[in-house]
């Protein structure tokens, strides 16, 4: 199946990126990164050496495409995976030209911790990029044995490479609906959360998109709009296949989520998806203290290392 949807390029192979940087005379990105977020890095990367690999020989017959699914997503689950989906694959979730020879994509995602949000930003990047190393753990052995045990070709996508567009799957596996900010926002995890993907031959059923009220909510709410820092995050929005999408300035958005050493997760901190509509006491109490530091240090002003206490 070959891809046709163009995909942006990650870090300086953005050539939106490469132009502000060009623009402001700065020749390269110098940030001071913690230990920590280097050495998950690093383990993403080498595990992309591990994506793809020899199927097995013998192949077990699947007769029953939901109850294969379920084992899939049990397995997931005890890998430590928040939440499990599937659903078939399609040309639009592939990368422009890339050939994937596979029928169905399975995406897990992994919580973020929401107290980090008040430890400052190299807490909340550690975090991130911690629970990136995980997803590509979780679907790198999820894939493997797909591969090995069950004789079904599987291919693993995280941070080390990824091929497919992770909002739409994770849209049509009903992990949620699109929120004002640009995220996907889980019922229970808001947008505090990240993912990984499987494509595969093996024979799954396919689960479904939900609704819960997001896209009404975030009409009326201005939350993350008005805690923007770079004031990239509109009102208006478009429509597409019956789904409203606020498509954020991302040149906005990069002179301080790209273009600082710090790492940005404001939109994601302050939506009411993660501390106040899914009724976690727990994620009440963090955001009031979150909103605390913002004010103190001023609702729009971009993250500091000195917010942390």
């Amino acid at each position: 199946m070959i891809g046709t949807s163009w995909m942006r390029e990650q870090f300086l192979r953005d050539p939106l990126l490469a132009e502000l940087l060009r623009s402001r005379g700065i020749e390269n990105l110098v940030s001071l990164r913690h230990p920590r977020t280097v050495a998950a890095r690093k383990r993403w990367e080498a595990l992309a050496a591990l994506r793809d690999g020899p199927v097995g020989s013998s192949r077990v017959p699947v007769a029953d495409p939901q109850a294969q699914a379920d084992d899939i997503k049990r397995r997931a689950r005890e890998l430590g995976a928040d939440d499990v989906g599937a659903t078939a694959l399609r040309p639009e979730y592939i990368e422009l030209g890339v050939d994937l020879p596979h029928d169905n994509v399975i995406v897990i995602i992994c919580h973020e911790d929401y107290a980090r949000s008040v430890e400052g930003a190299d807490a909340v990047e550690i975090e991130a990029m911690e629970t990136y190393a995980k997803c590509a753990e979780i679907v790198t052995e999820l894939a493997r044995h797909i591969r090995e045990e069950l004789g079904y070709a599987a291919v693993a996508h995280h941070n080390g490479l990824v091929q497919v567009q992770a909002i739409p799957i994770m849209h049509q596996v009903g992990f949620g609906e699109l929120g004002k900010h640009g995220s996907l926002i889980h019922p229970e995890l808001g947008a505090n959360f990240r993912p990984g993907f499987v494509t595969t031959t093996l024979p799954l059923a396919a689960d479904a998109p939900i609704a819960f009220g997001v896209q009404d909510y975030c009409m009326t709410c201005n939350l993350c709009t008005n805690n923007c820092p770079a004031d990239a995050i509109p009102s208006d929005f478009i429509i597409t296949e019956g789904v409203k999408r606020w498509l954020t300035d991302i040149e906005k958005c990069y002179t301080v989520s790209r273009l600082r050493p710090e790492y940005c997760h404001i939109c994601v901190d302050v939506c009411p998806y993660i501390h106040k509509m899914n009724g976690d006491p727990a994620t009440k109490s963090t955001y009031r203290a979150y909103m605390q530091g913002r004010k103190a240090a001023g609702y729009k002003t971009a993250k500091s290392r000195a917010d942390a206490p």
